[in-house]
């Protein structure tokens, strides 16, 4: 029997860009659960981790990270760490994997090389490390037969599959890989990464035997489960694989989606942002609400952001109504305000989404600015 822990696409380094204050946070959390993944191969009592590409942002990294890596892998000296350069972290003269800190980690080995290497007496690990992000080719076109080979194959890579799209994700990087090559040479199990979420796919004979594991700490809102590991068992050459996902993240992101049609107050909105328990939270708003609720709704947003780590908010696509404004701004004694004030309500009824939005902060200003003047 073969089990390991099946993970990828640590990426120790990545910004967080996007996210604001929460991204050094991201980071932090990243770098934090390299250590839960290791844990968790400890409490299923599991030699083997499996690290499929892309552990590292870049080759850049800090040595204060790469030494903050090392620290926690020595750490769990029990657990083997394999690992592949992925399209982020590529081997070569200037490769974060030639840092003495990582090659002096007794349990640690990155395979620049597609050299076999045994995982205990009846097992056999295939690298397929990235050596360029432009390859094109794919790397199991060339594997042999494995069917009259003694013990159980599993191989290690890094790419997209060529028969299944689950979505865009650094579509300039070349690395294709035909599942279908797993089926023709008896591969027991292909690790992969470059896909930050968990996804398996079954081969020719209806088993999982390809599988990504996901990155073990969600990276963005755009990511669909994210955040996990995967525990793998085979218990002989052929058999099928058991897979079994377990949570490896401490962070929770959510994507929620409101459309207004028109109500009165914004109460709805304060229910979402009160039941939502996730710690970065993507809020997507649509529909219409009276202008006369701006202030409100800007009131209720600024309250709520204390409540998350991040709070995203979309609302290009809400439409402010004025017909029903009790501040219309209808009553300007001043004429070229008067005048400012009905192409704003022109531009916020009539407008492109990107005009109206445009119009509704005017509005907004100009509302604020008239009330301090008293005008």
């Amino acid at each position: 029997m073969l089990r390991f822990v099946h993970t990828s696409d640590w990426q120790i380094g990545m910004k967080g860009g996007g996210l604001g204050a929460a991204g050094a946070l991201v980071a932090e959390k990243r770098l934090e659960t390299v250590d839960r993944v290791l844990v968790i191969a400890e409490e299923h009592q599991i030699r083997f981790v499996l690290a499929a590409g892309d552990l590292f942002e870049d080759n850049t990294v800090s040595q204060e990270l790469v030494d903050k890596v090392a620290a926690v892998v020595r750490a769990h000296p029990s657990v083997e760490v394999h690992a592949i350069p992925g399209n982020h972290d590529l081997p070569g003269p200037g490769s974060v994997w030639n840092r003495p800190a990582l090659k002096a980690i007794p349990n640690l080995q990155c395979h620049v090389d597609r050299t076999p290497v045994p995982l205990g007496p009846d097992a056999t690990l295939l690298p397929f490390p990235v050596k360029s992000r432009y390859a094109g080719a794919d790397p199991l076109e060339s594997l042999e037969e494995l069917f009259v080979k003694p013990g159980i194959h599993v191989g290690l890579g890094h790419g997209h599959l060529t028969v299944v799209q689950f979505g865009g994700h650094e579509q300039d990087v070349r690395l294709p890989i035909d599942p279908a090559h797993v089926s023709r040479a008896g591969l027991d199990y292909l690790a992969l990464g470059h896909w930050h979420g968990t996804r398996l796919f079954n081969a020719a004979d209806g088993h999982a035997r390809v599988a990504y594991s996901g990155t073990h700490e969600q990276t963005s809102y755009t990511e669909t489960d994210a955040g996990n590991v995967l525990v793998v068992e085979i218990d002989d050459k052929g058999a099928p694989p058991r897979v079994n996902k377990v949570r490896s993240g401490t962070m929770s992101w959510a994507r929620q989606q409101l459309t207004f049609a028109g109500e009165a107050d914004t109460e709805r909105l304060r229910s979402v942002l009160h039941g939502c328990s996730a710690d970065l939270l993507l809020l997507q708003i649509g529909g219409e609400l009276p202008s006369g609720l701006d202030a409100a709704y800007r009131a209720l947003m600024q309250e709520s952001r204390g409540r998350f780590k991040d709070l995203r908010v979309d609302d290009r696509e809400l439409r402010w109504r004025v017909d029903d404004d009790p501040t219309s701004l209808q009553d300007i004694s001043d004429p070229c305000l008067s005048e400012v004030a009905a192409e704003l309500r022109r531009r916020m009824s009539e407008g492109t989404a990107r005009d109206a939005e445009v119009a509704r902060e005017a509005w907004y200003q100009l509302r604020m600015l008239l009330q301090e003047a008293e005008l």
